[in-house]
């Protein structure tokens, strides 16, 4: 496939393994700026592969979708919580969150909140009640641009805090585990290749229930009450951590062969 690569968007260490990975497999890529929001990018890429596909800020989908390429991006957006509470329920790490609309949240306690998809709106984390209504009332009420498309009626999952040991990411591409990573321990953000095995068989029987798409990345954490299911994220805009960018790379390769 011809790789488009967004220019300044990945860690300095992940950039050179990819790109050191695509020279040594010979595999053509070209690197663009990408307008943020509406993923146009500058200069167009002359593909030199019958397919392509991108990696960098998810965007980058709308080109993708624009001029047809293919896989382009594996895009997870219509795969939001709901779905994926239907097809893992309890493993999921919130699944007792509800669902409102940006407006409507009203918090009392530290609170959990999070876009419901892999819009990227906002990062999910646990919000204190004053720091949230002073950052709703400027959306909602002020309606001030906050350099995204956060609006007043985005649907967002709001739930209790919870106790997480340690956290992991795995790539999953054509329902295998190609590669994984821890990426923090409890506070700390720490990368490592090393992976408890009890997530890798947690990740391949929900793998074997449900797929989002053909090649994606889920993150799963170790709690209190055992291994659940954080959230999805699309593979096209996921950091890498300490997972093996060449395995990445083969797989995604021979996926689309």
């Amino acid at each position: 496939m011809h790789w488009i690569l967004q220019t300044n968007l990945f860690q300095e260490a992940e950039w050179s393994r990819l790109v050191a990975t695509l020279e040594q497999f010979g595999l053509p890529y070209s690197v663009h700026r990408v307008v943020p929001f509406v993923g146009e990018l500058e200069p167009l890429p002359v593909l030199q592969a019958a397919k392509a596909v991108c990696f960098g800020s998810y965007s980058m989908r709308h080109s993708a979708r624009k001029y047809r390429w293919d896989p382009g991006v594996y895009d997870l957006f219509d795969q939001d919580f709901l779905a994926q509470k239907v097809a893992w329920g309890e493993r999921m790490l919130n699944a007792d969150s509800r669902v409102l609309a940006f407006e409507e949240v009203q918090l009392e306690h530290p609170t959990f909140l999070r876009p419901i998809d892999d819009s990227k709106y906002f990062a999910g984390r646990v919000f204190d009640p004053e720091e949230f209504e002073a950052w709703r009332r400027r959306v909602c009420d002020l309606d001030e641009d906050d350099g995204t498309s956060l609006s007043p009626t985005t649907r967002v999952q709001v739930c209790t805090p919870k106790t997480i040991h340690a956290e992991y990411r795995f790539w999953i591409v054509g329902g295998k585990i190609v590669t994984k990573s821890l990426y923090k321990l409890g506070r700390r953000v720490v990368y490592a290749s090393d992976v408890d095995e009890r997530m890798d068989h947690f990740v391949l029987q929900a793998v074997a229930d449900w797929q989002p798409h053909r090649a994606f990345v889920i993150d799963v954490c170790d709690t209190p009450e055992g291994p659940r299911i954080v959230e999805i994220n699309t593979l096209n805009a996921a950091g890498f951590y300490a997972g093996d960018v060449q395995r990445l790379v083969a797989a995604l390769e021979e996926l689309e062969s």
